[in-house]
């Protein structure tokens, strides 16, 4: 059977612009395709499985942290690399109390060194334990005046220990899980959709399905732009991240 509707990978989505990309062609289904009858069992099942998306959807947002806990675990490999440029910038101090205290907090960084490398659960374990024994010299910390770097690791390292748990509850698990199925399911039916509107084109003729085909295609390339957007994005953070390290 010829294919008159461009692919889109629809695993490849984001929740919601999974939602926005089948709310999108149901509109369009519902404006231009409304009295074809030979979709139109298939098209009031993709409508309530829309439905059942939109609200799955609102339930998935309270658990979706992941955004988060990437901004807070860059935040605290910043103050890491800074706490750490500061102390080995002391090392050559011409004060002799500020090269002592740089010389015992440069080797205890050293026991940590690997630790923003880690994954995401060790990384949080090693600075948790790098704080304390950070703040067991303070002394020092203050000599050197690090003090707010400190402060902004010790946060940042929090939140993401208290954003991966919440993420990781059984009640996220629950809602991921439904919104997984109901994906599942959106995606079959728009299967079903187009594979009907392509069948009928191709006994019947493309003309009359030229517009609509136009319609769907547009909304396609349009969001097949914005997930390659999203993939070169992803590619840039990544070789960033590793220069930076």
């Amino acid at each position: 059977m010829k294919k008159f509707i461009t692919s889109i990978t629809l695993r490849n989505i984001r929740n919601n612009m999974h939602f926005a990309f089948m709310r999108s062609i149901l509109e369009l289904l519902q404006t231009k395709a409304a009295n074809l009858t030979h979709i139109t069992k298939s098209l009031a099942a993709f409508e309530a499985i829309v439905a059942d998306e939109d609200a799955a959807l609102d339930i998935v947002r309270r658990y979706e942290l992941t955004e988060q806990i990437h901004d807070e675990d860059r935040r605290r490999d910043t103050a890491f690399y800074g706490m750490r440029e500061i102390i080995r910038s002391c090392l050559r101090h011409f004060d002799a109390d500020k090269r002592d205290a740089a010389i015992r907090l440069d080797t205890l960084f050293e026991d940590y060194k690997k630790a923003p490398k880690k994954p995401l659960p060790e990384e949080s374990a090693d600075l948790h334990n790098l704080v304390q024994r950070l703040e067991a010299l303070s002394a020092d910390i203050a000599l050197l005046g690090i003090g707010d770097w400190l402060n902004e690791m010790k946060q940042a390292n929090d939140n993401v220990v208290a954003f991966t748990a919440s993420r990781e509850s059984e009640a996220a698990a629950r809602a991921q899980f439904k919104m997984t199925n109901i994906r599942s399911e959106a995606d079959a039916a728009y299967a079903e959709i187009t594979a009907r509107l392509e069948a009928a084109a191709t006994l019947e003729g493309a003309d009359a399905y030229s517009s609509l085909f136009g319609e769907i295609n547009a909304r396609i390339s349009e969001y097949n732009t914005i997930l390659q957007r999203e993939k070169g994005l992803r590619h840039n953070n990544k070789n960033s991240e590793n220069v930076d390290a």
